[in-house]
């Protein structure tokens, strides 16, 4: 009898898991965002935004609200005045119906154009805000009457919080951009872009690039940090940021600036191929070791994009 009870209990007890486990794959979970949905109209353009979210996963917004663009898990990041200085952060407004079509080809050209299918669906945001506007907002000091913090504004190409892009030129002004103002286009958003990757944590160094460099000696000058091939500083550096350091100086400058002699006191990365850098050749040794690693990976060729922010 005690056996039988036995069975039928562990019978009944299989029978409630498999149950709870049927339930739950059928369940939707309470706090499921279903907020974003493509397509936003029944524009031409909106076929475009269709197609990159099927290619890439990510919702290209010309509708939106502030939480949208501003909601973080740490905090609200429209800027504020909260104890006399603004805080850090960009102002931005939907894009005019007008000119998405053109801002779509801007990006195609000067920002997606650089990089594979596969490096976009790996790294691109879950949004991206097609704007008129995106102002960086920082403090500005007016001293006469009296001296007095007022917010100061500047148009740039693009920002980032948290999961999205906020992308400048949805208005008028995307038909008459110079050829300079291309270039500074290409420089900002590829390097917002970058610096999203590594807030999002996406992209960690090799073994290899973390193993070619003695990180854990101290050091006090530029120069020491450079003989070791380190480009980030000699202060509180990690493989990681040194690894995020090659592939910003890629990003933003071109091959004839890297190659330049540049005095080993200047503490950007231009000149940083050169000898007056790099005698020991240890930065150029881990600069081919990121830039091979994106062009085997990815087939993506990050120093093109440098190259393109000074016309080459």
């Amino acid at each position: 009898m005690k056996r039988h009870i036995t069975g039928l209990f562990v019978l009944s007890a299989l029978l409630t898991i498999m149950a709870c486990k049927k339930s739950v794959e059928v369940l939707t979970p309470s706090g499921s965002d279903e907020t974003y949905k493509v397509p936003q109209g029944n524009n031409d353009y909106d076929n475009t935004i269709v197609d990159y979210y099927n290619k890439y996963g990510t919702y290209m917004l010309y509708k939106f609200t502030e939480k949208d663009v501003y909601w973080t898990p740490t905090g609200w990041k429209k800027p504020t005045l909260p104890n006399g200085t603004w805080t850090t952060g960009a102002e931005v407004e939907a894009s005019d119906s007008a000119y998405i079509n053109a801002q779509l080809n801007l990006i195609k050209n000067k920002w997606f154009g650089f990089y594979t299918d596969k490096f976009l669906k790996k790294f691109l945001p879950a949004k991206i805000m097609l704007c008129k506007k995106v102002d960086s907002v920082f403090t500005n000091y007016v001293f006469t009457p009296t001296f007095t913090a007022v917010k100061g504004t500047k148009k740039v190409a693009a920002f980032y919080n948290y999961d999205n892009i906020q992308v400048n030129y949805g208005d008028a002004t995307v038909n008459s951009m110079t050829a300079a103002e291309q270039r500074l286009f290409i420089y900002k958003v590829n390097l917002i872009f970058m610096q999203s990757i590594y807030a999002r944590g996406l992209n960690a160094p090799t073994a290899e690039f973390a193993n070619s460099a003695d990180y854990n000696t101290a050091m006090t000058t530029y120069a020491q940090a450079y003989g070791k091939g380190i480009i980030i500083g000699y202060s509180n550096i990690t493989a990681q940021s040194d690894w995020n350091a090659f592939i910003t100086a890629m990003v933003t400058y071109s091959a004839p600036q890297l190659n330049a002699s540049v005095a080993i006191t200047d503490q950007t990365a231009a000149g940083i191929l050169n000898t007056t850098k790099d005698p020991s050749g240890q930065i150029k040794r881990r600069y081919n070791m990121v830039r091979n690693y994106f062009i085997n990976e990815y087939g993506v060729d990050l120093q093109l994009v440098g190259n393109a922010t000074r016309g080459l």
